[in-house]
Formats: structure tokens, C-alpha cells, sequence
């Protein structure tokens, strides 16, 4: 009699909350109903640095707006348009949440106009926020940006102080434009190993602190060097 008693409360009870759970998915459906609106926005971004309360304001979100009106497509292309962001996703969830995930343009140097600095990020992309000066101890690019600056930046960053700006040449090698008035003439191929060169060069003796025009190392069997008057 007991487990009778037992079986038939637990009927009982699974029929009210089968019944409470599809009526709330109908509800949801019909645009009706507290888990029809908007309950709350969550960005989720990859670095500390962002601006969350600018994606919010791109987003357009209100609390208790009806949920099933919130354009997810349009969202996630207005929050790819903000300066600095590389990837977003919105995701609509069954509780009434928009959950909005952002991953930031990692910045390694900064590209030049001549006029204003603009970060840089490692694939090659300006991002549109321009500063009128330029960063402290940051490599400079001019002219057109490859899709993938990070061998060059990692070559360079041991003679990063001496640099001016960098240029790419014929879209197929590099030039170094030192901070006294050095043009550095990379090899198309391997120019890590010439960045080397001029590393220890000027580790021995001093060669971006001298008096030179010009120091061409498309050669790979020597360095021609042209001296200032």
C-alpha cells in the first residue's frame, strides 16, 4: 500500500512538471511569457582590454525586449565593425539570456600614414583607431601590410630601438629605415638571417650608429654599405 501511495505522488508529480515545462516552451514560442524577453546580456571577451560597454551599446540589447525579435545576424555584424575585434558570435539561450562572445586583434606593432599611428595586429590588420603619436619602443610600418607580420616582428625586436619605420618593397622584401637615417635593404628570402647579421654587426661595432647612407644585404656573400658625406 505504501509504495502505491509513493508511485502515484511521484506520477502525479511528474505530470505537473512535464505540464509547467511544456507550457513554458509554448509560452516561448507564442512570444509570451517571462522567459519571452530579454533577461540579461553577457559579453564574454578574450582580453581584459576590451570595451565591453562599447559592444554593449553596438549591440543594441534592452532588457525585456521580446527575445524572439532580437536580430542575431544583425548584432554580431554590428559588433564586428567596432575597432579591434576579430571574431564575435551572439547565442540566444532557452532562459531569456544573449550571451555575446568577442576575441580582440592581438596589437604588435603600429602602422603609419605619415601623419597618424594606427595599431597593427599580427595577420596585418590597421584598426581603425588612430593616435597622432606613436608608442614607446613599437615597430612602425609603412606603406602595404602583408598577412602575417610575425616572423618579421620577432626578427627585428632585437634592434627595435634603432628603427624608424619598416617598408615593404615590390610586395616581396622588406627595407629598415633606421631613427639616424639608415635604409637596410633586405634579402627577398631569409631575411631573419640578415636581420641577424646586422644584429651582431652592431653588437661589435656600432654599425647603426654610424655615419651610412645605405647597407644593402640582398647579397648573400657580402654587405655593401654606402657611407654618408
Amino acid at each position: 500500500m505504501k509504495k502505491s501511495i509513493f508511485f502515484w505522488l511521484y506520477f502525479i508529480a511528474s505530470i505537473i512538471l512535464a505540464v509547467y515545462f511544456l507550457t513554458r516552451i509554448i509560452t516561448s514560442i507564442m512570444g509570451r511569457g517571462p522567459v519571452s524577453t530579454v533577461k540579461n546580456i553577457t559579453i564574454l571577451a578574450d582580453s581584459k582590454d576590451t570595451d565591453t560597454e562599447l559592444i554593449r551599446v553596438a549591440a543594441g540589447i534592452d532588457r525585456q525586449m521580446n527575445i524572439k525579435s532580437v536580430d542575431l545576424h544583425q548584432i554580431n555584424n554590428r559588433i564586428g565593425k567596432i575597432p579591434g575585434i576579430k571574431k564575435s558570435s551572439v547565442r540566444r539561450l532557452s532562459n531569456g539570456d544573449i550571451v555575446i562572445k568577442t576575441q580582440q586583434h592581438r596589437v604588435a606593432a603600429q602602422w603609419s600614414d605619415g601623419v597618424y599611428y594606427y595599431p597593427l595586429s599580427l595577420d596585418g590588420t590597421i584598426i581603425e583607431t588612430p593616435n597622432t603619436e606613436r608608442d614607446n619602443n613599437t615597430i612602425v610600418f609603412q606603406g602595404k601590410i602583408p598577412s602575417d607580420l610575425k616572423e618579421i616582428i620577432t626578427s627585428v625586436s632585437g634592434i627595435s630601438e634603432y628603427i624608424d619605420y619598416m617598408n615593404m618593397v615590390e610586395d616581396r622584401r622588406w627595407n629598415i629605415h633606421t631613427k639616424n637615417g639608415i635604409t637596410i635593404y633586405l634579402p627577398e628570402d631569409n631575411p631573419s638571417v640578415a636581420i641577424n647579421k646586422i644584429s651582431t654587426l652592431n653588437q661589435t661595432h656600432k654599425i647603426l650608429s654610424r655615419k651610412i647612407e645605405i647597407i644593402d644585404m640582398r647579397d648573400n656573400a657580402r654587405i655593401l654599405v654606402k657611407t654618408g658625406k
